[in-house]
């Protein structure tokens, strides 16, 4: 039987800004002060985020980075590494779906999971939130604001008042009264003209649009638009949190920016790849049957696999496999651009290869 509305729990967890949090992770000098992402090396093109301290200055997403140096100039810009965010990003959904299948991504900044208890000897839905921010921090080392509530509406405004760094939990029953309150521009999607109208209009909290006769909030915004925004509203006929697919293959890469790489760096490099590419098979119950290496080249791909029966689960494993087929792929070191580890024939758990096979045998 499926759990009543009132019983969903549904998390909404908020990474806003994503990409200044990434670089705050991996430079923790730039926490506290502002920062932007975007723009060229030249100084051109436009800002993709911008730390909270920059956009209390006036900084803004979609603004030219000339501007944004003119109004803040104590800011650090940073161009972005898009491929580093989608790491990121992945390793975020992994934590997500450790806890439940039910993840959704609309964004790199923000996701919805459901928490819902269908089993007695299930998580508390407050315990599994508390441990998905500490994963998020402790492996990631990235700030995320995090709402409980029982529809993607109370939970997405919870992680707002949640910010920076919190859990505000909405138990049930009290969350209609704690939504109404909430001024209208906390509505999911909302554009900016239509929060002016129904301000200018008197329906300045989330409440009193979902209270408003609807001729007259027609008049306000539309007769196309007065149902769509009355519902978000009201919370109702919100989509569920989807059931994520089990991947049919996982891949890890990384391009080699500093030419200058010795074959101690590749490895490391082979190695954290394989590492994070098991991790993401653990919320599906999977196992590799095939771990691949790739070595891209100016001039060419060279490419090593090794099969197991059964499949490879373990980090160590993989690691130890990857680095040993990556080895003659490595010569020169300089001359590799990009590395690549592919993890295929996916299957149900059926035990364990060994740590260390008898034969690594790539072939390529």
């Amino acid at each position: 039987m499926k759990a009543a509305l009132r019983d969903r729990r549904i998390l909404h967890v908020d990474l806003d800004p994503f990409f200044v949090s990434v670089e705050r992770s991996l430079d923790p000098g730039l926490r506290d002060r502002a920062v932007v992402v975007g723009g060229l090396e030249d100084g051109t093109g436009v800002v993709a985020a911008a730390s909270a301290e920059a956009r209390q200055a006036g900084v803004r997403a979609g603004q030219p980075v000339q501007v944004a140096r003119r109004t803040c100039p104590e800011a650090v810009f940073r161009p972005g590494d898009l491929e580093m965010y989608a790491r990121f990003s992945q390793d975020v959904t992994a934590i997500l779906l450790a806890a439940s299948r039910r993840v959704e991504r609309p964004s790199a900044d923000e996701a919805y999971v459901d928490l819902t208890r269908d089993t007695s000897t299930a998580p508390h839905p407050v315990g599994a939130a508390e441990a998905i921010k500490d994963e998020i921090q402790r492996r990631l080392g990235l700030d995320a604001s995090l709402g409980l509530a029982s529809s993607r509406l109370g939970a997405r405004v919870a992680s707002t008042w949640a910010r920076p760094r919190g859990l505000l939990v909405v138990l049930p029953g009290y969350e209609g009264s704690f939504i109404g309150r909430q001024g209208v521009g906390l509505l999911p999607d909302l554009p900016p003209h239509l929060e002016k109208a129904l301000i200018a209009a008197g329906l300045e909290t989330i409440g009193q649009v979902a209270a408003a006769d609807p001729a007259a909030l027609t008049a306000v915004v539309g007769a196309g638009v007065a149902g769509r925004v009355q519902r978000a509203a009201r919370a109702e006929g919100e989509d569920p949190v989807p059931v994520a697919a089990p991947p049919l293959w996982i891949q890890e890469e990384v391009r080699v920016r500093d030419h200058r790489s010795d074959r101690a760096a590749l490895h490391d490099m082979v190695e954290a790849l394989a590492r994070r590419a098991v991790r993401r098979l653990r919320p599906f119950a999977l196992s590799a049957g095939t771990l691949s290496v790739e070595a891209h080249k100016p001039d060419t791909v060279l490419r090593r696999d090794e099969s197991f029966d059964p499949g490879i689960t373990d980090e160590d494993t993989a690691a130890a496999v990857a680095t040993s087929l990556a080895e003659p792929l490595l010569d020169p070191p300089s001359a590799v651009r990009l590395l690549q580890v592919r993890l295929s024939r996916l299957d149900g758990l059926h035990g364990q290869a060994s740590l260390f096979p008898e034969v690594f045998g790539g072939r390529g």
